[in-house]
């Protein structure tokens, strides 16, 4: 007890020294200290009070649902729901009514942090629970299970909770701090979506090979049935926080994160280890080595990684277009992650290929007869690595030093190629560490034991081609890493104050294009009343054009930008 007590005031002491010091940044005095810890414990009971009264409700509903279960049901069970529900019931209305009270009356609350926080959590897990009530209200409805009372009185209960924190975050939350929650229900709908569509087409090629034995209607349905519930679950979402609200929401970091390490990366990825997986599956069955299993059996999961390739290819397609639409093309640091990511999981692909084929010629070399099925097998998968992941590598690679070659030197600058190049180095250096220790004991232990000879070298294969491989690659980026550092640009001088804040016009783009161009910190305040209706980037450069000061606000007003020179304390 006296431990709990101890963590629970660690804990607040934290918020607090986390909320003044993110406060003093600011500027905010140690009333808003107060209003922000008020805010966090308050929305933070909200949302414990809501899961609990929903779980109470739904527990005592589906009992309804089911009427077998009030004879037979958990005792316990049933006193957890009472209790959930006459205690959390009045509780849960109280700080509701109280919260929507503060909303009325203060109208940062609605920007604050802790409100974000509390709808982005109400309403994700109402989502979550509800998708599953969904899911197991259809699986009875296609026959792939009993009828269910408790799943239908998930969904009414969560779906109802849903609804009712969707429709209060549209018309409370700022749109920019709902970012977090439509982002997170576009990828919850995306996942349930190509998981759906993968089974339907997965369940399709069953029947359609005859691998099930059955029909559509008969067992060699079901796949397709589960497939398609998943589908109908997973749509209607990614239809409602994608298509509809959050594919024409402001590019921001945030979003471009999601389209392209999510979607695009995402997509693609899959469709690369799906595809590899059936290339494998056909190559052992053709040339290799498939054992005793019938085509049937070996094929097995073939319709499964056909299925997860078309849909992998679609996801890439899909959001390659949607960031093509919006002029996309720009060369964010986002882009660079991605790029880097897809040519690092292209390389390391290959070079575990690579790996592979080393060690089978070394093995070969000691005298091993290369003709075993196991052997056979290894040396299908190290070509199949090859053939994926060098062509991946190169397509991006090839992009990227295409991009180095610019005079402006941004790409050979830019983080993500520095800590790209740093984790290839690093990782190259454990596993050649690791190799060299690993060969090198096998081969003194077979010196200390007299054994020494072509086994030895068999053994030492996997080190060796271990060893080669990080060489090869720590060779070639060892020399973009001295082409990068030869044609660094000079040190390029601030051009503009360290510290800019702009009042006027809401226009993101601004803020970003003067942060480039005065290399400082950039912050946008938009103006409540009064104020042009537009404004540009030169038009501030211009204004802080002669400033000596290193902290400025820029204020817009009808006779357009001025600079004025301040300290921040």
């Amino acid at each position: 007890m006296v431990v709990g007590l101890l963590f629970l005031v660690l804990v607040v002491a934290l918020v607090v020294l986390a909320v003044r010091k993110a406060n003093a940044r600011a500027g905010r005095t140690a009333t808003s200290d107060v209003t922000t810890l008020r805010r966090v414990f308050q929305y933070l009971l909200l949302y414990g009070l809501l899961v609990i009264v929903a779980v109470g409700i739904a527990g005592l509903l589906g009992r309804l649902l089911e009427t077998d279960v009030l004879v037979t049901g958990d005792e316990s069970a049933l006193a957890r729901d009472l209790t959930f529900t006459l205690v959390g019931g009045p509780l849960f209305v109280a700080v509701a009514l109280w919260s929507r009270r503060r909303l009325a009356e203060d109208a940062g609350e609605a920007r604050s942090f802790g409100w974000a926080a509390y709808v982005t959590a109400a309403s994700l897990t109402s989502l979550l629970l509800a998708m599953t009530g969904l899911s197991r209200v259809l699986a009875w409805v296609t026959g792939l299970r009993e009828y269910d009372g408790r799943g239908l009185a998930e969904l009414l209960v969560w779906g109802g909770l849903w609804g009712a924190h969707w429709w209060i975050d549209t018309r409370t939350t700022p749109r920019e701090h709902a970012r977090v929650h439509h982002l997170g229900g576009s990828l919850v709908g995306l996942l349930m979506t190509a998981i759906g569509l993968g089974g339907l087409l997965s369940g399709a090629l069953r029947v359609l090979l005859g691998l099930d034995g059955g029909t559509v209607v008969a067992s060699g349905g079901r796949t397709m049935r589960e497939g398609l519930v998943t589908l109908a679950v997973g749509a209607p979402v990614w239809f409602v926080y994608w298509l509809r609200t959050t594919a024409r929401d402001e590019r921001t970091p945030l979003w471009l994160a999601y389209v392209l390490l999510v979607g695009v990366a995402g997509g693609l990825v899959t469709a690369i280890v799906a595809a590899s997986t059936l290339l494998y599956e056909v190559l052992v069955w053709l040339v290799g080595d498939p054992g005793s299993a019938t085509a049937v059996e070996h094929f097995d999961g073939a319709p499964t990684a056909a299925a997860a390739t078309v849909v992998g290819l679609l996801a890439w397609w899909y959001h390659r277009t949607v960031l093509g639409a919006g002029a996309g093309g720009a060369r964010t640091e986002i882009r660079r992650v991605y790029e880097y990511l897809m040519a690092g999981t292209g390389l390391v692909a290959a070079s575990v290929g690579l790996v592979m084929v080393l060690a089978a010629l070394v093995g070969a070399a000691a005298g091993s007869a290369f003709t075993g099925g196991d052997a056979v097998n290894m040396l299908l998968a190290a070509v199949t690595l090859l053939a994926v992941g060098g062509p991946v590598w190169w397509l991006f690679w090839r992009r990227i030093q295409a991009a180095s070659r610019d005079t402006s030197g941004e790409e050979i600058t830019s983080p993500t190629r520095r800590v790209y190049l740093a984790i290839l180095f690093g990782l190259g250096g454990v596993a050649a560490v690791v190799a060299l220790i690993v060969g090198v004991y096998l081969l003194l232990d077979d010196v200390v034991q007299g054994t020494v000879g072509a086994e030895t070298l068999r053994g030492m294969r996997f080190p060796v081609g271990v060893l080669v491989t990080t060489a090869a690659v720590a060779a070639y980026h060892g020399a973009i890493h001295r082409s990068d550092r030869e044609h660094m640009p000079e040190a390029v001088a601030a051009k503009g104050p360290r510290f800019v804040l702009l009042v006027g016009p809401a226009d993101p783009e601004i803020a970003r294009a003067v942060a480039r161009r005065t290399q400082g910190h950039v912050q946008a305040w938009s103006l409540v009343d009064g104020g042009r209706a537009t404004w540009s980037a030169d038009e501030v450069m211009a204004a802080l054009e002669g400033t000596p000061a290193e902290e400025v606000v820029v204020l817009c007003d009808e006779d357009g930008p001025r600079a004025i020179p301040v300290r921040r304390t």
